[in-house]
């Protein structure tokens, strides 16, 4: 009974530790799919701002362009309106142009009036003092002609200069009238034609904003036909969408069924081998603890024969190290023995070769008498000169052949100096050959004591190597 309420116990915190993992797997994934959508919501919200900024700019454009064209609208008002005052003008301008040409023909006419009526005047103050001397006449006669020349003088006819005055005005006139007729004329065309232009323009204006807004329109209601069907087909979608949604729900419920009653078969089938797994590891867990008792068993015994052979082995190593102690201080004794003797070797080479030295300057210094003997005569500077040198160097006895005495001071014979310089000649060959004795004597010292170096060597064995010794065999002495 403890075991099985232990293992209940066991399945219920797998299945608990289970529905965790599940749990924080769900809500991480919704974590993870709330931070996407977040994302994606945060990524339209910023597309629509600046989609909205766009469209602000182009309300202001589009505000500015309103405002340009009813300013052009407002223009052509104006130049039409100025247009047309410069056409009234025109027309009040030929008006009093007609009327000026009017009255300088008043002028002209009331010029040849008054032209006229002077000449008039003038012919009846001339004509005034032969009537009153001509002869008289009847009262009735009297009557009727001062009648009729009162009514001649009084009405004079028009003369030729003044008909030719007139014809000059006239033809003044009617040059000037036909002049603002042309003028008028033209300025008529100007007019006609600048207005015939302005509403030609207008009229492609009209057209071209009648295109326009015909092409617009044509493009709002492709749009709209667009648009209509675009939200037709959209709300199909959306509600096939819905379906397969709802679909897929319902698919995902059923399977989500059907994982709660597989993983229910999962959690009893992992409770039943989860027991079986622990009794097998239970058993294998005894199993391996009699072994390794076994083992440990057995090398303790392997660990005391260990030790034995420990023993006896370091017995044997303390034994073989104080007869190494006894070899080592032998050796050092014999090396001791050897330094000494070539110590005192040296020295005896040292006095022979100072010896040998000593001779060869006394035999320098007898050959450099000899050749001065030779050289100079016999005098007392030769004296002084010899004497100086036996004084700079001490006197060394030389080697002489057998029967020939000590050849010395100034006065030699021929005879005597050969048997010198033959005495110097042995004794210089005396003296190579002790010096290469000397020579050879040496090498083969050197040569013994590099053998012998070379077998302490291989021995194994240094001088001086007693405290090295005597070091070790305490360490191996305090290690037991």
């Amino acid at each position: 009974m403890p075991n099985a309420t232990k293992e209940a116990k066991d399945v219920r915190a797998a299945e608990s530790k289970q529905l965790a993992a599940a749990r924080a797997a769900e809500e991480q994934s919704t974590a993870e799919l709330m931070a996407y959508y977040k994302s994606r919501l945060e990524g339209f919200e910023a597309e629509r701002a600046e989609l909205l900024s766009r469209l602000d700019q182009c309300a202001v454009q589009g505000a500015e362009l309103h405002v340009l064209e009813w300013e052009a609208r407002k223009r052509a008002e104006e130049v039409r309106d100025l247009q047309k005052a410069l056409s009234d003008a025109h027309n009040f301008l030929f008006d009093e142009r007609q009327r000026l040409l009017a009255l300088q023909a008043e002028n002209d006419d009331l010029r040849l009036q008054e032209i006229q009526d002077r000449k008039t005047i003038q012919q009846l103050l001339a004509g005034g003092p032969h009537a009153a001397q001509g002869p008289r006449q009847q009262p009735g006669q009297q009557g009727r002609g001062a009648a009729a020349a009162a009514s001649s003088s009084a009405v004079p006819g028009p003369s030729t200069d003044h008909l030719l005055l007139q014809i000059e005005s006239l033809h003044a006139q009617l040059n000037e009238q036909k002049q603002l007729a042309a003028e008028r004329i033209a300025a008529l065309q100007e007019d006609r034609r600048i207005r015939e232009q302005e509403e030609e323009a207008h009229r492609r204006a009209l057209t071209q904003q009648l295109e326009v807004a015909t092409e617009r329109l044509q493009r709002l209601e492709q749009q709209l036909r667009t648009t209509t069907k675009d939200y037709i087909l959209g709300r199909r979608e959306r509600q096939a969408a819905e379906e397969r949604a709802l679909e897929c729900q319902a698919a995902l419920a059923r399977e989500r069924q059907s994982f709660l009653e597989q993983s229910a078969d999962l959690r009893r089938r992992a409770a039943a081998e989860l027991s079986a797994t622990k009794q097998e590891a239970e058993n294998k867990v005894e199993d391996l603890t009699n072994n390794l008792r076994a083992q440990l068993k057995t090398r303790e015994e392997e660990l005391v024969n260990l030790s034995s052979v420990h023993t006896t082995a370091v017995a044997q190593y303390d034994r073989r190290v104080s007869e190494l102690e006894l070899k080592v201080a032998r050796l050092s004794e014999s090396n001791r023995q050897l330094e000494l003797r070539r110590h005192l070797d040296c020295e005896g080479w040292t006095a022979d070769v100072s010896a040998l030295r000593k001779t060869l300057t006394a035999v320098d210094r007898k050959l450099h008498e000899m050749r001065l003997v030779e050289r100079l005569e016999d005098d007392d500077r030769l004296d002084a000169i010899l004497k100086h040198l036996r004084k700079k160097a001490p006197k060394v006895p030389l080697p002489c052949p057998p029967g020939s005495g000590a050849a010395s001071g100034p006065g030699l014979s021929g005879g005597e100096t050969q048997s010198v310089k033959s005495a110097l000649a042995e004794g210089l060959q005396d003296v190579r050959s002790r010096v290469k004795d000397l020579e050879l004597r040496l090498a083969d010292k050197q040569q013994q004591m590099q053998q012998h170096q070379q077998q302490q060597q291989q021995r194994g064995v240094k001088p001086g190597a007693n405290g090295g010794v005597a070091r070790a065999a305490s360490a191996t002495k305090s290690r037991r």
